[in-house]
């Protein structure tokens, strides 16, 4: 069985947000549309550690920027799915100033708060957004374990955790399993299967100008392209 983890991080207009790292919200509507209507299983990353259903999808959305909370959770709703989205403690009602002149609003702990009173997940992210291959293994372990315990403060008991940059090493994954999390997200432009290491699950990164034709193209016809080679 194969699971598709797409990757999103901000959904707001393009005339704020601009095209980095965005999606418009009416684009994002349309992605969530096409697979419920085709009776896709649109899961959340904490769901990943049962058996999946054949065509699995999953949503997630790194940072849980301002804008992401404001515009995504509704939609999901009104669709009747949830999804996953991934904040960094240490940063909640900050910014993303890993970001630098970049940097944008991330959401307060009322808007994460919501979203996870109403099913979304709301996973770990880190607690200072770090690229967690650069730094040691104690300094890994603090990074998943503090921030899981600033979530559990605030009412959030977080099932997933996402490698900030899909940064990640031997050392990281071990200090993921100590802490005892099911599942670990990371990168790498691929569809997941069941038999990948479920600390490590790859993602399908979902940029501004991937309108619906061209997000099919990635997860279906692109992947078959690469098996041909």
């Amino acid at each position: 069985m194969n699971a598709t983890i797409l990757c999103y991080h901000k959904v707001g207009p393009g005339a704020e947000e601009g095209r980095r790292l965005n999606i418009e919200p009416d684009r994002l509507r349309t992605h969530v549309e096409f697979f419920a209507r085709r009776k896709r299983a649109i899961v959340r990353a904490c769901d990943l550690s049962d058996r999946w259903q054949p065509g699995t999808i999953c949503f997630t959305f790194d940072d849980a920027y301002h804008s992401t909370m404001v515009h995504a959770p509704e939609i999901f709703e009104q669709i009747g799915v949830r999804a996953s989205f991934y904040a960094v403690p240490g940063k909640v009602g900050g910014t993303s100033d890993w970001d630098g002149d970049l940097a944008r609003p991330l959401a307060n702990w009322d808007l994460l708060q919501q979203a996870h009173s109403r099913g979304h997940e709301i996973g770990n992210h880190s607690m200072q957004h770090l690229k967690m291959a650069d730094i040691d293994g104690v300094k890994q372990r603090d990074e998943i374990s503090i921030a899981h315990e600033a979530m559990e403060a605030h009412g959030i008991s977080p099932k997933s955790f996402c490698f900030p940059y899909g940064s990640l090493n031997d050392s990281a994954i071990e200090q993921l399993k100590q802490c005892q999390y099911p599942i670990g997200l990371a990168l790498g432009k691929a569809i997941a299967k069941d038999t990948d290491n479920r600390l490590k699950l790859p993602r399908v990164v979902v940029a501004y100008s991937d309108a619906l034709p061209m997000l099919i193209y990635k997860i279906t016809l692109k992947p078959l392209l690469k098996r041909r080679r």
